[in-house]
């Protein structure tokens, strides 16, 4: 399994800002960003020039609320990843360590 790399939330969001769904493909959500990004299209087809503005406001929130929840889902499964729980005293350790730093056990 390739290791999973950590992606930036800022850039994540600013992509989307730009070009809708943008942020998703760079998380590696392909399906939920062209599928996102033609919905927001269509959105904002539809929508009377008036209101554009705001339609883009609460689009770009709702998609930043999502890349954050995305953003710690990805973190937690880089930790988990990375780690891996100690014999002795069931505590997280780096794969790597040779002792526990809870109860410094040789694993």
């Amino acid at each position: 399994m390739d290791a999973i790399k950590e992606k930036s939330l800022p850039l994540a969001i600013g992509l989307n800002l730009f070009i809708p769904g943008l942020g998703y493909l760079y998380m590696g959500k392909w399906l939920i960003g062209i599928a996102g990004s033609a919905i927001i299209i269509g959105a904002y087809l539809t929508t009377p020039a008036i209101m554009a503005g705001q339609v883009w406001l609460v689009m770009n929130v709702i998609m930043a609320i999502d890349m954050f929840i995305l953003s710690q889902k990805r973190k937690k499964e880089i930790i988990q990843d990375n780690s891996k729980k100690c014999p002795s005293c069931a505590e997280l350790i780096l794969k790597e360590a040779k002792v526990c730093r809870f109860c410094n056990a040789k694993v």
